[in-house]
């Protein structure tokens, strides 16, 4: 490597001299810069730097971790606000505590275990005890019920998708280890060249990818992607759904004309008013909707609010005379007249969509555990992802609807039953035009490198999209516009090596945290020798 990065490497280094003060200042700095502005996004690996040698000179570590924290997560995620204040609150408050105590955890845990002759010998198990409990904070994310994996470190370079093809190795947890490895080789002084191989390695394999020329798809389809641009708060529940209906077919007509497509694709809740599974096309307004259907498309994707009856009560259900039911935030797939199938949004928002821990909470609390699951009450969920296959052409479609977006390894079960195309269906009118809806578009971006397919993404407003394969938009419609996307899209069936194996890295660091938490926990109960 040239003196230049050299300089830098050893201008980073003094890092280890600054003052706790000044640590938090450019903890805080780097955190919120890497969210910012997408070319900054490395700045995550300095910040990461600070906060871990912030926690070994400060008296007090948890609480100086929370600050740094309380701080990154109130100015990245403050547009939350815009649908309900307590979501900052608990990003605040509950967000920054967890990722304060995983960090704090990390550090005392390697502290401690350096007083141990053969952790002390083999410099690179000090690496373990930090990347295991931040890696299993972040897998607790991904699986709990106040799941929150917004703010994962992997999602850093979600704008800059040159820089993580290799995610399709890894998943986005791959770049969250990457960057812990670093911020500790930073903050521990580790050799130079080392550290620079790290950094570079990933860049060259991802560079490379990413210019490498496309030859996997064998099919396309024709798709159109309708953003009706309906105001998310009052108008998308009390306009008519005939309304709403008639609103996308002129949108459909001024960008088709005569001509149909083979997919189109139609936002969350398109339709608005709960219906019961099972009996579409009774009302007026889905004989109005079938017309539109039959006349533009083959195979219409498209989300509604629907119901069912159960004879027995669930944790998700309410009483209903002597039946109970269950609401649910439903993508359809439509084919011919007679042909519906369902899917059931899986990962739901907490508070708007479901009460925390509402399994363990209704014994306690009864039906009002579900009523007060959100606007929209506790829902309920398919257990399984689910796939639609069209009759009249090659394509296998995943239907992520809006959260699910977030969540890496449960979005790549679709592709292993066979999804060759992944359509995200969201309404993000919810947050305003603010950097929310902007980053939700990314993900979906990190979702294509990750399974190595092309995304069609229809959101109520802003940002309807296409997405290749490497994570590049291609077109879109932004903040607050209404219109088309009409465009052929390719099938890839290849599977990447993501999609085949999973999730690898996360249960292998939740062991190694399970290990080295037994190990402290043992030595400082039961004084073992060292």
């Amino acid at each position: 490597m040239g003196y230049k990065d050299a300089l830098f490497w050893l201008l980073m280094r003094n890092l280890q001299k600054l003052s706790v003060t000044s640590l938090a200042i450019v903890a805080v700095l780097g955190l919120n810069v890497a969210w910012w502005y997408p070319i900054t996004a490395p700045f995550i690996i300095v910040a990461l730097a600070a906060l871990e040698l912030l926690a070994k000179k400060s008296k007090r570590p948890f609480l100086a971790l929370y600050a740094v924290f309380a701080l990154w997560n109130a100015g990245t995620t403050y547009w939350i606000a815009n649908a309900h204040p307590l979501g900052v609150v608990a990003t605040v408050g509950i967000n920054a505590a967890l990722m304060a105590a995983a960090l704090w955890w990390g550090v005392r845990s390697e502290q401690l275990l350096l007083r141990f002759p053969t952790f002390k010998k083999f410099k690179a198990l000090r690496y373990l005890p930090i990347a295991g409990a931040w890696i299993a904070f972040e897998q607790l994310h991904e699986n709990w019920a106040l799941s929150f994996p917004w703010l994962n470190l992997g999602n850093t370079f979600h704008s800059l998708p040159s820089f993580v093809q290799w995610y399709q190795f890894t998943g986005v947890i791959g770049g969250t280890l990457w960057i812990l490895l670093l911020s500790q080789m930073l903050a521990k002084g580790a050799s130079l060249r080392p550290a620079i191989g790290l950094f570079a390695f990933p860049l060259a394999v991802s560079l490379t990818l990413y210019a490498w020329p496309d030859s996997s798809a064998h099919n396309s389809i024709e798709v159109a992607i309708v953003q009706p641009n309906i105001d998310a708060y009052v108008d998308k529940w009390e306009l008519p759904e005939r309304v709403q209906i008639q609103k996308a077919e002129q949108l459909l007509e001024q960008s088709l004309g005569q001509a149909s497509v083979d997919l189109l694709v139609l936002p969350e809740t398109f339709l608005p008013k709960t219906r019961e599974e099972g009996t579409f096309g009774r009302t007026a307004e889905d004989a109005q909707f079938q017309r539109l259907h039959q006349r533009f498309a083959k195979a219409t994707l498209f989300g509604a609010t629907t119901y069912d009856f159960q004879n027995t009560p669930n944790a998700y259900n309410r009483p209903y005379g002597s039946k109970f039911y269950t609401i649910y935030n439903t993508a359809l797939f439509a084919q011919g007249l007679n042909s519906l199938d369902y899917y059931h949004k899986g990962k739901l928002v907490v508070g708007a969509e479901t009460m925390p821990f509402v399994q363990t909470l209704k014994p306690i609390l009864g039906d009002w555990s579900v009523a007060l699951g959100g606007t929209s009450g506790t829902l309920g969920v398919s257990e399984e992802r689910k796939v639609f296959a069209a009759k009249e052409s090659a394509l296998v479609l995943a239907p992520i609807i809006c959260w699910e977006n977030e969540f890496s390894n449960y979005a790549t079960a679709y592709a292993r039953k066979g999804a060759n195309l992944i359509a995200v269906i969201t309404n993000d009118g919810w947050w305003g035009d603010t950097p929310g809806h902007v980053q939700h578009l990314h993900f979906s971006g990190l979702r294509a490198i990750e399974q190595g397919k092309y995304v069609v993404r229809s959101a109520n407003t802003g940002i309807s999209a296409v997405i290749d394969h490497k994570g590049r938009v291609l077109q879109r419609l932004g903040w607050d516009e209404e219109g088309v996307i009409h465009a052929e899209v390719p099938l890839h069936e290849y599977q990447t090596f993501y999609v085949r194996t999973g999730n690898i890295l996360g249960p292998f660091f939740v062991a190694v945290f399970g290990c080295i938490a037994g190990i402290v926990l043992v030595s400082r109960f039961f004084r073992l020798k060292q």
